[in-house]
């Protein structure tokens, strides 16, 4: 009995670290690794305004295919799509099915009846449930895509080196550094507190109750901390002293990243006008 409940509860365990990706660095030797920062920056702005200026659902799942092909050629693959993303894949069709059954518009496409309850599907709801899924999906994949091919040392150099202050470039380190380290504090924290005896496996009210106050309770105590640490550090070295830096890697951008930058935009405004 004890055996069947454990498995039970790693497999909750497991379903609950599925719905909720790792939003880290992943580290490859692919050509979109190799891609200049700035560039990827750039693609990832000009892609969603792309998705929101986009009204039609054929442009919209053309974007959703180019998506996917990038996922290949940055050596991640379809696999890595739907493993990473799989909670945003079925809260898209949740999207889609809540426009189904609220709007009806248009042509009606299809009906049953059961009883009193009649289910019935009509184009606007249907096409408009497409459209608003795809656009959530293309954004959240986009994102996740550029944050899993960029290093952020990286992208916070270019950024810092092309203008912007290095205070605020730390900051973009810090929040990106600290991610996988919460992480992982989270779950050393969840150790600790089962091995007092205290269950936090499972999805009840009553069990999400108590992992917020046996959870996040020392999780925020532990930031709160390291935050501290991290201040005494950067008044110990001086942060912010001088008004320049120098910097461990510097990302030069050459004559073809700055054509490739100018020509991106172009591409994606012809996009907008095609599928408008």
């Amino acid at each position: 009995m004890e055996s069947s409940r454990n498995t039970v509860q790693n497999r909750t365990s497991l379903l609950v670290k599925g719905f909720f990706p790792g939003l880290t660095y992943v580290e490859k030797e692919s050509l979109l690794h190799r891609v200049h920062p700035l560039i990827k920056l750039v693609w990832l702005i000009c892609f969603s305004i792309t998705v929101f200026t986009v009204t039609s659902c054929a442009g919209e799942a053309i974007l959703l295919a180019t998506l996917l092909v990038f996922y290949a050629l940055a050596g991640l693959g379809l696999t890595f799509f739907v493993r990473k993303l799989r909670f945003i894949l079925i809260f898209g069709v949740m999207i889609l099915l809540i426009q189904i059954l609220a709007v009806r518009e248009g042509v009606l496409l299809w009906q049953y009846n059961l009883g009193m309850i009649s289910l019935t599907v009509w184009s606007e709801g249907l096409l408009g449930g497409l459209n608003i899924m795809l656009r959530f999906v293309n954004i959240i994949g986009a994102s996740y895509l550029f944050v899993a091919i960029t290093d952020p040392n990286y992208l916070a150099y270019s950024l810092m080196q092309v203008g912007l202050p290095y205070r605020f470039g730390f900051m973009l380190i810090t929040a990106l550094r600290f991610i996988p380290v919460f992480q992982l504090e989270l779950e050393q924290v969840k150790n600790a507190q089962m091995a007092k005896g205290i269950e936090m496996e499972g999805l009840s009210p009553r069990r999400l109750l108590r992992m917020i106050r046996y959870l996040f309770v020392p999780l925020v105590i532990s930031a709160l901390s390291k935050v501290d640490s991290l201040t005494i550090s950067m008044e110990s070295r001086a942060f912010g002293l001088y008004p320049t830096r120098s910097y461990m890697h510097y990302q030069v951008l050459s004559r073809h990243d700055k054509i490739v930058m100018i020509l991106v935009p172009f591409a994606f405004l012809a996009f907008c006008l095609i599928f408008r």
